[in-house]
Order: C-alpha cells, then sequence, then structure tokens
C-alpha cells in the first residue's frame, strides 16, 4: 500500500480493510515484547495515509492495546457486561449518551450499539443474524448436568490421544 499510494488501481484508490479477530489474544495491553501488536500498532498510526483500514474484532475491549484504541473511529458494541469493557465504549460517546451505552448489558443477541464517526447519530440497531447459524452456542449447562452419562472406561481415549499428539 505504501509503494502504490498514488496508484489508480490500489493505495487509497483503493483501500484495503483488515480484519484482525480475537484480537485481545495478540494485540494485548500488558504484551509488550509481541511482534504482532508492534506491526499492528504501526498499522492503525500510519496505515491510513496508504489506504489502509483496520476491523478489531474482540471480546474484551479493555483488553486492547490504548495504542489501537486511541486510533479506533467508530465502535460496533454487542452485548458488553464487563464494567471496564463498557468503560471503552462510553469514552467514544458524547456524554449525554450515558442511557444509550448504559443498555449495553441488556442487548439481544443481534443487537448492537454504533457510536463514532461512520455514524451521524449513536444508534441502537438489529443486525441480521445469519442463517445457517454457526455452532457457537453455549452449552445447556442444567440440562447437561442433569443428565445421566454411563461410565465407560473408552470414553476419553480418544481426546487423550489427540491431545497427547497434539491433533486438533
Amino acid at each position: 500500500m505504501f509503494w502504490g499510494r498514488y496508484e489508480e488501481y490500489t493505495g487509497k484508490k483503493r483501500p484495503l480493510l483488515l480484519a484482525y479477530e480475537e484480537a485481545h489474544t495478540y494485540l494485548n495491553k500488558n504484551d509488550n515484547n509481541s511482534y504482532s501488536k508492534n506491526a499492528v500498532e504501526q498499522i492503525f498510526k500510519e496505515g491510513r495515509k496508504f489506504g489502509l483500514g483496520a476491523l478489531v474484532i474482540s471480546q474484551r475491549p479493555s483488553e486492547i492495546s490504548e495504542t489501537i484504541l486511541a486510533q479506533v473511529g467508530t465502535y460496533i458494541a454487542l452485548r458488553l457486561t464487563n464494567s471496564g469493557d463498557q468503560a471503552i465504549v462510553k469514552s467514544s460517546a458524547p456524554d449525554n449518551l450515558n442511557s444509550l451505552i448504559n443498555l449495553l448489558p441488556s442487548l439481544r443477541t443481534g443487537e448492537a450499539l454504533i457510536v463514532g464517526e461512520a455514524i451521524k447519530i449513536p444508534s441502537r440497531v438489529r443486525i441480521k443474524l445469519n442463517l445457517p447459524r454457526p455452532t457457537s452456542e453455549d452449552p445447556e449447562l442444567v440440562k447437561s448436568w442433569q443428565q445421566l452419562y454411563p461410565s465407560n472406561d473408552d470414553n476419553y481415549k480418544s481426546i487423550v490421544t489427540r491431545l497427547r499428539e497434539q491433533k486438533l
């Protein structure tokens, strides 16, 4: 993007968006010697002038590097129950929107708050759910705990074998 920033087919003429999924695992504010964090921080600080944008996806925004958070222009926040994570979103919203930010812990599946440069008025929105839904739901704890499982010595052999052989 640096070398092609003035070309018709790339750079500022055709911006690129980089997505960082589960960012809290490798862009952590407490990890001072991380090559990935340093590289991404540089992209955040200097990338826009070359046509590079960034999308940070994290369940724990309070664990993300302050350098990166300082460069974020828009937050799309789904349900957040941790007060530290809520404070990150609150810091980007105008002071008179505290009532909107206070909704963060009570948002339903598919609801989000959008705050920042990409939207004129901070808003609560409904995001269309993917169909078929990904299999990422939580286990049904009480139902699972109430179920009886017969004892069998072979139950965990394949799991232990995969663990020992490190096959995912």
